[in-house]
């Protein structure tokens, strides 16, 4: 009876085994070269996106903005949660799934290799309190989002592929129940992007940064 739950998601997580390497392996790649990404950009690029970074460290430094900004962030990231799910009930949606796990890592590895490369240790510190806290829950949300997406998909279009025999609408609800809590792991993402992240650049603005 106690074994039985954890039994039943690691049989739905095993299935998709394939299908979480394929995602972890879209957001790796997508980092890469997000972080070659940096070395294209011209010598104006970096000092005006530099600029931009000053000026919004400065007026987070000076006064946090919190709530402003937490709306529109969690808008955005459900959004992307959302878009994985329907990408995942629709068959045409699979290579779709990567490309947009991969954009998330492009993004992550461009900010994350700008900043240490403009700003060094203080760029560091600034990437942890921006990026690292919110994305230590939001990237393994979507991660999983994204290879169960691609399983279920996989599942509508090659049934005869599950060994096991679960009926499709078990693992629809799996799928399904997975996005929910995946929705709800966002959001503590997201709250702590814009609550703790600006409350750490306060912190950190008497370090110099």
């Amino acid at each position: 009876m106690i074994t039985a739950p954890g039994n039943h998601l690691q049989e739905h997580f095993g299935r998709y085994t394939t299908q979480l390497y394929l995602a972890m392996t879209a957001v790796l790649v997508g980092i890469l070269f997000g972080m070659l990404a940096v070395g294209t950009l011209t010598a104006g690029d970096k000092l005006s996106l530099l600029a931009y970074i000053r000026h919004f460290l400065d007026v987070e430094a000076a006064r946090p903005t919190y709530r402003h900004v937490f709306k529109p962030a969690l808008a955005e990231n459900l959004k992307t949660i959302g878009l994985l799910y329907l990408l995942g009930v629709s068959v045409a949606g699979m290579p779709l799934v990567l490309l947009l796990v991969f954009f998330r890592g492009f993004v992550l590895g461009f900010a994350a290799a700008f900043l240490v490369s403009s700003m060094h240790w203080q760029g560091a510190g600034v990437g942890l309190a921006t990026m690292g806290l919110a994305n230590a829950f939001i990237l393994p949300a979507i991660i999983l989002a994204s290879a169960v997406a691609l399983g279920f998909s996989w599942d509508l279009i090659s049934p005869r592929m599950r060994k096991d025999g679960a009926p499709l609408g078990k693992s629809f609800a799996f799928f399904t129940g997975l996005v929910i809590v995946m929705a709800l792991v966002t959001f503590v993402g997201t709250a702590l992007e814009c609550f703790a992240g600006p409350f750490l650049l306060h912190v950190f603005s008497v370090w110099g940064i």
